[in-house]
């Protein structure tokens, strides 16, 4: 695949793929079936096991066997996604002449980063002091097709609150005070679907703040120190009973959602798990975040 451009850095090739070779093996290549670390290398990017003969490469079970894309514009895709290059964008700096090629590799980093969440979340429970949190994504109901607003405003969704649950995507959120974000795409809000998520994230006997939603109310019998603010009386914060961390999530994650110019529904998921990413690791300078993202790309695939 022929490229004209480089935008990341000036890094070679050799280097390049030390970059790729520390994010899959760490310090020493060995081999995935049995360990071995006695290895006899074929070519520049695939190995031999002495022991079981088995055959192994750097992209052998990973997110990056699913394109055929050189390793350096892996590198120039994770770089340009990590600094939230649009695709078409990084279409005409690269100088590549398909688009599919920028816009498929930016959805197997995506694909990617749900299964890094999944992963990193598995056993993660939260403890000390979180909010939660659910909100409704999707696009205004003004900005929806003429046809769409008539059938929604002719079974009495057309309203506010009362058909939000039908024309957006629910979501739940937990935020551990200045730590991380989790979020789960849920079918609705209600007391035992959020109940049970709160259950398996956050570790017993943690304080949990909340809006006076019903779908919290029995937290305190679940063994949670509970605690809430009245939206719908204007109370925003008392003291450091607050969710302002995650209103906050809330409303970042849908301004830059707003530059993807819609969003299929089948693609919710990835672009929601791309959202908690970036905000788990707003810390990072791009070229650390660029490394992090080549480093779940060159995890094996579930």
């Amino acid at each position: 695949m022929r490229y004209t451009k480089r935008f990341s850095s000036d890094l070679s090739l050799i280097q390049i793929r030390g970059v790729f070779y520390q994010a899959k093996f760490g310090k020493q290549v060995q081999c995935p079936r049995c360990n071995s670390r006695s290895i006899t290398k074929t070519d520049s990017e695939r190995w031999r096991c002495r022991k079981c003969w088995h055959f192994f490469g750097l992209r052998t079970s990973t997110f990056l066997a699913r394109k055929r894309i050189p390793l350096r514009l892996w590198y120039e895709l994770a770089y340009g996604f990590a600094t939230s290059q649009p695709a078409y964008r990084l279409q005409k700096i690269l100088k590549i002449e398909d688009y599919r090629t920028v816009y498929g590799g930016y959805n197997t980093i995506r694909e990617a980063l749900v299964q890094n969440s999944q992963k990193e979340f598995e056993k993660l429970k939260f403890t000390g002091t979180t909010e939660v949190d659910e909100s409704y994504y999707g696009g205004k109901f003004k900005n929806l097709r003429k046809e769409i607003r008539w059938r929604f405003r002719r079974l009495g969704l057309a309203k506010r609150g009362r058909g939000a649950k039908f024309r957006k995507q629910p979501v739940f959120g937990i935020y551990q005070r200045n730590g991380k974000v989790y979020l789960e795409l849920i079918p609705d809000a209600q007391k035992k679907i959020l109940e049970n998520i709160i259950r398996k994230r956050i570790e017993e006997g943690g304080e949990v703040f909340s809006d006076k939603h019903t779908g919290y109310k029995g937290l305190v019998g679940l063994g949670y120190t509970h605690q809430t603010v009245n939206h719908g009386k204007e109370e925003y914060t008392n003291g450091r009973i607050h969710i302002n961390g995650m209103e906050g999530f809330w409303g970042l994650s849908k301004t830059n959602m707003q530059s993807y110019k819609g969003i299929r529904k089948k693609n919710w998921k990835k672009y929601l798990k791309e959202m908690e990413f970036r905000y788990n690791y707003r810390g990072l300078e791009y070229d650390d975040l660029t490394l992090k993202i080549i480093e779940v790309l060159c995890q094996e695939i579930d």
